[in-house]
């Protein structure tokens, strides 16, 4: 797969950004840096951009969850859910990129869900 350069640039600065963004917690800002790549590759790299709209739904799913929308955080993490398997797949030079994107979204993920996991188990 070949994108570009001006297409490479932007996903290696976007995912480096991403990657930051969740770090500190900015989960809505995370998400926009990955839509210019995600709206750019869509046609033309499918299964690429599906691979940026998990990223982009993992990262809404935790700033909705920041807000206290459980339902609709746990509703768009599944997409996330759905396409994080397409990573393993993917003939990308971002391969390494998406798992470390995943990995940190995971953490987050467990961090913001774990009292509502154990609310629930409590049930």
């Amino acid at each position: 797969m070949s994108f570009e350069q001006e297409e490479t640039d932007a996903l290696r600065q976007g995912l480096d950004n991403f990657i930051k963004m969740i770090h500190g917690d900015h989960f809505a800002d995370a998400h926009e840096t990955l839509e210019y790549s995600w709206k750019a590759l869509r046609r033309e790299y499918p299964d690429e951009a599906k691979i940026l709209k998990g990223l982009i739904n993992g990262a809404t799913a935790l700033e909705l969850k920041r807000r206290d929308r459980n339902d609709a955080a746990q509703r768009v993490w599944k997409t996330f859910e759905k396409y994080k398997p397409l990573i393993a797949v993917s003939d990308s030079t971002f391969t390494e990129n998406y798992t470390a994107c995943t990995k940190i979204l995971e953490k987050k993920h467990k961090e913001l869900f774990k009292p509502l996991l154990l609310k629930t188990e409590n049930i």
